[in-house]
């Protein structure tokens, strides 16, 4: 009994050391919960056991085999004899130890990087190889246990030992520094020196079943059990704990969050979180977001969050998240509005009325739903607006004003429904308050503690919804769209003017404009950024104050908070800045909040910021919670991870697994037809993986880095050879940058880029020059052949041209000759005629004397008979002229006969000359004045001078001549 006392304050004792860790877990709310399906992962729907190595990548052993996901990519590793993975563990090496059916070993890289599976069973003793299923797994330095239930494998790196179990062995774990075991008789043992023995109070739990060991501080240690409670176990006491929460629940395993907190995965009310500093249970089963509440395997990854293994499934719990999630009562799915914390309480305006939830009396917002119930007077209306004003808590809602009063509101104007509360001076208590509604303008006076309804306000009646109070004592309200309207009230506040601006005052559009104060200034959100009035051209232009961070995009809400930061809602996204310092209006700096992407009501965007620890933002299912100093102060590591490099060519190949081997300096080295290549990258920063941006660079390929996305896959195609260097990085939505994370290879030159194609292509191109040089040299000589013969066509033609000049020469002179020929003839005509006349004169001669004889006195005939001798001389005298024309003309025919037979006289060459010219005899006989008979006998004469036989022809000879 005394040693259960001291156990017991030892144990309360404990507890209160880690209070300030509870705290910091406990917020408002519940932690957002991602769910994948089997659809999801590709593989089989139970999940038995979880790890996570060193580079952040969960690991699920799932009953079609392992499972790895590292945020972006999950991929199916299946055991050699396809059965159910029952329990995994990773060793320091990054050795992932696995048990199944029948079945022990691990998974490590390969040369590429892919994992690959390494059997344990031909290290078992053969008398050992044969069981059934190993339920749990172990570590203690370079030792690895796994659990069957008949016996407990030890494997030591090069050999495995055999523990037998006395009667069954019900479970197996690392506690601290120790290895223990139950046994079902035995109860729980721990190792010692290689043997397992028995905790001096054992038998406490002889028969037990665990679900899991917890240790707390150095030397203590949880011990869950499935259906008996859970129990302490300290300086090898063991001791019952009393806790509640968990009555009626069948726990499957247990896992360690910190000191203070530790989670349960149970069969059938999903995941649970016990709080051992005050009995404290938080829930997260289907109704908060679990796919299904049966959990087998639960695991706290290196973030401190949570992974639950599903009988149908996988979800992540973002257990350690800065953002929770409330939903505002019994009532799920109602739009958180408008909040406020007033006198302690929080109060949500939402779609069927105003609910509040007590505080606890300390600086700490902790609620649950269940803590939420409605104000009297709120239910079935919306909710619109919350306001503290002059100590008092106002609601607008559908059917008029409130003033709220603990867990009651009471009516201050009814009749229409109310947007927004304005009060007149900034200086509290404020005496006049302009009450923005459905159909006008309403005024609420403050007197003595409480609010006054002073009526409806004459003036144009409209909905105005946002309303702010410039420095002129102007109220400038938005409309959603007809524009901007500016209101100048009466002195006496009972009425007020109107002026309406549309886009022809500058506004870029008449649509979705809204009116905000902040830092004092009037600023007007609209389609394209912010824009401001300028009083002295009455016109809108767009506001330089916080161009350089929220730009021209469309904006849709603006709050400022105590300390001057400014929270807004654009499409971007929802963020908030921060001013250095705290009062100036530049060097502002922007923070985004990715988790709200698509979160916030449309429309009804509200962001309340109470303190630095609680930042209330609506959402179409409530509340979310926003520790924003705690979000601010994390210090993410963002990490990258190359997951997978696979080339495609003829056919696919993974050439990269993503894991790190010994090979890692040695470059792959690809054929040509491998020129496209996929990568996977991811960064396994699961709380925040929607913030998380890539960015790439294929070096050898891209000149510069990539812009940043949120794409986790990249391809290429055609590469050509050479090498290659593939560098991704990552950021998260504070811009802090991960490590470069490399993988180089080389594509091999293909075979017509090879050194000896490439000495071939030389030969090729030698052998070509000297072909082109021996066709040159050919056509050099056949060009030279060709000028030579058109040299000897051109010489040819030259001579042809030549003779024909020749020709023309000689047939000119021919025909000179011919002239000359004829002119001769004509001077031998002549000469034969003057020669016929001689004959005739030698006639008339004749005649002559024969009348001399017959008349010889006549002195005249004499006279007449010499005049006619003369004429004879001249003819004899022409007989000169002729033989000279006869010769030229005849290639000197007559000197030719001379020489040759100088016997002929002086008449024979006549006749001879007068033969030549084809004269017939009596021609000749007239011009030789003999008889026919005369020439005859000369012809004759002549043949016996010159010797021609008789049967030779005088003519043709002398025609020879």
């Amino acid at each position: 009994m005394t040693r259960t006392l001291l156990n017991m304050l030892f144990f309360f004792g404990l507890l209160s050391t880690y209070c300030h860790a509870v705290h910091a877990q406990n917020g408002t709310g519940i932690p957002a919960v991602v769910n994948y399906t089997k659809f999801d992962y590709h593989g089989g729907s139970q999940n038995w056991d979880i790890a996570q190595d060193k580079q952040g990548v969960m690991y699920f052993a799932n009953n079609e085999g392992l499972l790895s996901f590292d945020g972006s990519h999950w991929k199916l590793y299946p055991l050699p004899n396809n059965t159910v993975i029952w329990s995994l563990a990773i060793s320091d090496d990054g050795k992932i130890y696995v048990g199944g059916q029948d079945e022990i070993g691990y998974f490590s890289p390969g040369p590429n990087g892919i994992l690959t599976y390494t059997s344990l069973k031909n290290k078992i003793p053969e008398q050992h190889t044969r069981f059934a299923d190993v339920w749990h797994i172990a570590m203690m330095g370079n030792r690895i246990f796994f659990q069957a239930d008949d016996r407990i494998f030890e494997y030591n790196g090069q050999s495995v030992r055999v523990h037998l179990s006395g009667s069954q062995w019900l479970f197996m774990a690392r506690a601290g520094d120790r290895i223990y075991a139950s046994d079902r008789v035995a109860g729980l043992m721990q190792l010692n020196e290689g043997q397992w023995t028995p905790l001096p109070e054992s038998k406490k739990l002889a028969g037990v079943l665990i679900a899991g060991m917890v240790p707390v501080g150095k030397d203590s240690v949880f011990i869950v059990t499935r259906t008996n409670g859970i129990f302490l176990l300290h300086d090898n006491t063991i001791t019952t704990q009393n806790f509640t929460g968990h009555n009626n629940l069948y726990i499957n395993t247990t896992a360690k969050i910190n000191d203070a907190e530790f989670a349960m995965a149970t069969s059938s009310g999903g995941c649970l979180v016990v709080n051992i500093k005050n009995n404290e249970w938080q829930s997260f089963s289907d109704g908060q977001g679990l796919q299904n509440n049966n959990a087998l395997s639960i695991f706290v990854d290196a973030n401190s969050n949570l992974w639950t293994g599903l009988n149908s499934g996988i979800s992540y719990i973002n257990y350690n998240s800065a953002m929770r999630y409330l939903q505002i009562g019994k009532a799920n799915n109602l739009p958180g509005y408008s909040t406020r914390i007033f006198h302690n309480r929080l109060y949500v305006g939402t779609s069927n009325g105003l609910y509040s939830a007590p505080l606890p009396g300390n600086s700490e917002v902790r609620v649950t739903k269940d803590d939420f119930s409605l104000v009297k007077n709120t239910e079935n209306r919306e909710a619109w607006n919350l306001h503290d004003i002059n100590g008092h808590l106002l609601l607008g809602n559908d059917i008029g004003s409130y003033d709220v009063q603990g867990t009651e509101a009471h009516l201050l104007s009814g009749g229409t429904g109310s947007w927004y509360f304005l009060p007149l001076s900034s200086v509290y208590p404020a005496q006049d308050i302009v009450v923005g509604t459905y159909n006008g303008l309403k005024r609420l006076r403050y007197e003595s503690d409480n609010f006054k309804d002073e009526g409806k306000m004459d003036g144009l009646p409209d909905s105005y919804r946002f309303m702010a109070l410039d420095n002129n004592g102007d109220i400038w309200a938005s409309h959603p769209y007809r524009g901007i309207y500016r209101f100048s009230l009466s002195q006496d506040k009972k009425k007020y003017t109107s002026r309406l601006y549309t886009s022809n005052d500058g506004l870029p559009s008449a649509l979705n404009n809204f009116v905000f104060k902040i830092k004092n200034r009037i600023l007007f959100a609209t389609a394209h950024g912010l824009y401001e009035f300028n009083p002295q051209t009455n016109r809108f232009s767009p506001s330089a104050f916080l161009a350089a961070v929220l730009g021209n995009i469309k904006i849709h809400y603006l709050t400022e908070d105590k300390e001057g930061n400014i929270w807004f809602s654009n499409e971007k996204g929802t963020g908030v800045i921060h001013f250095f310092p705290a009062d100036a209006t530049s060097n502002p700096n922007v923070i985004y909040f990715p988790e709200l992407t698509g979160q916030l009501l449309p429309k009804f965007e509200n962001i309340y910021i109470y303190n630095r620890e609680n930042v209330f933002i609506g959402y179409e299912k409530g509340l979310i919670h926003l520790d924003y100093k705690r979000y601010a102060a994390a210090k993410p590591n963002v990490t990258i991870r190359l997951g997978m490099v696979k080339c495609t060519g003829k056919a696919d190949s993974t050439i990269f697994g993503g894991y790190h081997h010994v090979g890692d300096g040695e470059l792959p080295s690809l054929p040509a037809a491998f020129n496209a290549f996929h990568f996977e990258y991811s960064s396994p920063s699961y709380e925040s993986r929607k913030s998380i941006e890539y960015s790439y660079q294929l070096e050898g390929y891209d000149s510069d880095w990539s812009a940043w996305d949120t794409k986790t896959e990249k391809d290429y195609t055609n590469l050509s050879n050479g090498k290659y260097i593939f560098k991704i990085k990552a950021r998260d939505n504070q811009h802090n940058e991960s490590a470069v994370a490399t993988y180089s290879f080389v594509i091999r030159a293909p075979w017509y880029k090879t050194v000896w194609a490439i000495l071939g292509y030389l030969s090729l191109f030698a052998g070509l020059i000297w072909l082109i040089q021996r066709h040159q040299q050919h056509k050099l000589l056949v060009q030279q052949q060709k000028f030579e013969e058109e040299q000897k066509r051109l010489k040819y033609i030259h001579h042809l041209e030549l003779e024909k000049n020749e020709k023309e020469i000689i047939k000119l002179q021919n025909e000179k000759l011919a002239q000359e020929i004829l002119l001769k003839k004509k001077e031998l005509a002549n000469t034969s005629m003057h020669l016929m006349e001689k004959a005739d004169t030698l006639t008339k001669i004749k005649e002559k004397v024969s009348r001399l004889t017959q008349e010889t006195n006549n002195d005249h005939d004499i006279k007449s008979i010499t005049d006619l001798i003369r004429d004879t001389e001249k003819i004899n005298a022409n007989w000169d002229a002729f033989a000279a024309h006869f010769d030229e003309l005849n290639d000197g025919f007559l000197n030719k006969l001379k020489k040759q037979y100088p016997q002929l006289t002086n008449t024979d060459l006549k006749m001879c000359t007068y033969i030549k010219l084809n004269l017939t005899t009596k021609e000749v006989s007239q011009l030789l004045n003999i008889t026919v008979r005369g020439v005859e006998v000369s012809r004759y004469r002549i043949r016996k001078k010159i010797g021609l036989q008789t049967e030779q022809s005088l003519s043709n000879f002398l025609n020879q001549i």
